[in-house]
């Protein structure tokens, strides 16, 4: 929120350094600064007499490891021809700044259009983008570490007064999925592939946003993060299958999109539903265990346990046929995948 005398306050209603800000990245002087809402870091835009630009603070948690290595993956997205966001730099010549205990980077705007739900084109768009993304940095380093979301549901599972149907079933997606890892490629993932990271100018892309959460991880978690934000269904707030199903038909064109550019391995076409099943399993056992923890939660977190129950409620009902549109999609018309 804008409060009189040019301050700025956070989520937290903490003051922005405004003024330290201005004098790291002047860029020929502000004329206007406004907050971006969303995302777990705090994000600005600026009107500048150099253009638009958008100011990004790390969460607080952030390693400076981490968002080095971030940083030098968007500058050699942005050297192979991928349009990556161009990070500039601060008066000082480093590409972030530490205030106040936190870290800024700065990024220079990209002109278009969001993701338009009713267009085909831009959900073809994503796919292909992702693929595309996937073979630019297939040559980078990334270490074969476990990925995280196993070695949450493991230690959830193995909590006290855990419901034991919940943890049956957390152990068999553990088991299923630790088989196939040996077989499932591994990447530097985006990490965000969602529909809110792509810039269009018409039916073309023209930015790759939010690289905040990219890390070396198995290459189909990206696949997954995007099926579920792109297929999602949504119907109506407060209404109990609200963003509780997939369109198994913009899944299916997703994934067909991908796959012309980067046809994914038998191994990915197995492990992707498993992964969309993890996700809720995570998202669900995390904030049942803060109950237990003695934690009150609010009534949003007691609705996002039940929003999850239901997911998984979908999930069930419709494993066959998100398996089928997985392979359909990923197999294409000589009905088989890499191997």
């Amino acid at each position: 929120m804008m409060l009189s005398g040019g301050t700025l306050l956070d989520r937290a209603g903490q003051e922005l350094p405004l003024a330290e800000l201005a004098i790291q990245w002047p860029l020929g002087g502000w004329t206007s600064v406004s907050p971006v809402p969303g995302g777990k870091n705090e994000h600005l835009r600026l009107a500048t007499a150099a253009g638009v630009h958008y100011l990004r603070r790390s969460y607080r948690s952030k390693p400076l490891e981490e968002l080095a290595g971030q940083l030098a993956l968007m500058r050699l997205l942005r050297s192979r021809g991928f349009p990556a966001p161009e990070v500039v730099p601060a008066s000082t010549g480093a590409d972030h700044v530490e205030l106040f205990g936190r870290f800024w980077i700065a990024t220079r705007g990209v002109e278009g259009e969001p993701f338009d739900d009713g267009s085909r084109a831009h959900l073809h768009a994503l796919g292909r983008t992702l693929a595309r993304y996937h073979r630019v940095v297939a040559d980078q380093p990334a270490p074969a570490a476990e990925p995280a979301v196993l070695g949450e549901l493991r230690s959830r599972a193995a909590e006290p007064e855990v419901d034991p149907a919940l943890q049956d079933r957390t152990a068999h997606l553990v088991e299923r999925l630790t088989g196939l890892l040996p077989d499932l490629p591994r990447v530097v993932v985006h990490g965000g592939a969602r529909r809110g990271s792509l810039v269009f100018r018409g039916d073309q892309v023209v930015g790759v946003l939010d690289f905040d959460s990219s890390h070396p991880d198995i290459r189909v978690l990206d696949l997954a993060v995007a099926v579920h934000d792109a297929g999602k269904v949504y119907t109506r707030t407060g209404q109990a299958d609200h963003k509780v199903a997939l369109d198994l038909n913009r899944v299916t064109e997703l994934l067909a999109a991908y796959s012309r550019e980067t046809p994914p391995t038998a191994a990915e076409v197995e492990a992707l539903p498993l992964l969309l099943e993890a996700k809720r399993l995570k998202r669900g056992l995390g904030r049942r265990s803060r109950i237990r923890d003695g934690e009150t939660l609010s009534d949003n977190d007691h609705e996002k346990i039940r929003l999850e129950d239901h997911r998984l409620a979908w999930l069930d009902g419709h494993r066959d046929a998100l398996a089928a549109a997985c392979r359909q999609a990923a197999l294409g018309p000589i009905g088989s995948a890499r191997p």
